[in-house]
Parts: structure tokens; C-alpha cells; sequence
């Protein structure tokens, strides 16, 4: 019977040792081949996105790009409740419309029962003081079917009061 040696399952050791520094320069070579070299320029991101970012064409114009146009709707959407809503929240993006000053499109104007209600249908998390309705109800109160266009009958959009 042999001698029991304490250094006899230390083959394990250098094996699992052996294989970790393998892995452990197999992961730094791999990170030099695959993360681009301006990672990090600017912070936690790729550098090289800023000048590719800037080269897409501007979609959003914001609400003074339309007033340039649309100031009698831009007023009126001023003074009324919708003050805090943004043109291109219910209209399309600017940059569909108008592109370099000129008008390439037709501006979509919505009149649709889904978008006025995704704001103003009654809901218990919405705050008490904000503009709720039960369509249902509204509807019947109002003797008034179900059409795409009926918030727009009785409300401006711009200024709904």
C-alpha cells in the first residue's frame, strides 16, 4: 500500500487553474476582436453612433415648427386644456408632413373614439381633476351612437372646452 500524499489530488487544482486562464484569455482576445474601438469615447456607449444618429433624418419637429404654419390651431390649443399636450402626440410626426420647409404630405388628422379615449376614458389611477369619461355613458347622456368621428362633433380637439 502506498503513502498517502497530500499533494496527490493537486493535478485537479493546476487542471481548473489551467482552464480559467484559457477562458480568462480567450475572453480578452474576443473582446478585442468584437467591441468596436470607439466603445467607451463617450461614455458607456459606442462613440461611433453620435455621427450615424446625426445623419438620420429629423422626424420630430416639436410645437413651434407647427405654429410656423398652424398658429390659429397652435392658439387655440394654447389657451384651451390641451395646453400640456404635444401636436405630435395625436398627429403624426412633423417630418411626414414637412420636410426642408415644404409640404410633401397631407397632414393626418386624427378624429378617432380610440385616441380620444386612450387619455380620456375613466380610470382609477388617473388623478380626480382630470377630463374622465365613461364613453358608454357619455354616449347615451348625449343620445349619440358610436362613430369614429364623435368626439369631434361636440369637441375641438385643440381646445375641447
Amino acid at each position: 500500500m502506498e503513502p498517502a500524499s497530500s499533494l496527490k489530488h493537486t493535478k485537479h487544482i493546476f487542471r481548473v487553474s489551467f482552464l480559467l486562464g484559457f477562458v480568462l484569455i480567450v475572453m480578452i482576445l474576443s473582446r478585442g476582436l468584437f467591441v468596436p474601438k470607439s466603445w467607451g469615447q463617450y461614455g458607456w456607449y459606442r462613440g461611433d453612433a453620435v455621427p450615424e444618429h446625426r445623419a438620420k433624418p429629423v422626424v420630430h419637429g416639436g410645437d413651434q415648427s407647427c405654429r410656423e404654419c398652424h398658429e390659429d390651431q397652435y392658439d387655440l390649443r394654447e389657451e384651451g386644456a390641451h395646453v400640456g399636450v404635444r401636436c405630435e402626440g395625436c398627429h403624426e410626426p412633423v417630418g411626414s408632413h414637412v420636410i426642408n420647409g415644404e409640404m410633401t404630405a397631407p397632414m393626418f388628422i386624427p378624429a378617432s373614439f380610440e385616441l380620444c379615449t386612450g387619455c380620456h376614458r375613466r380610470l382609477a389611477a388617473r388623478p380626480d381633476d382630470f377630463s374622465q369619461v365613461n364613453p358608454q355613458q357619455h354616449l347615451e347622456d348625449n343620445e349619440m351612437d358610436l362613430t369614429d368621428t364623435v368626439c369631434t362633433e361636440c369637441h375641438d380637439p385643440h381646445s375641447p372646452f
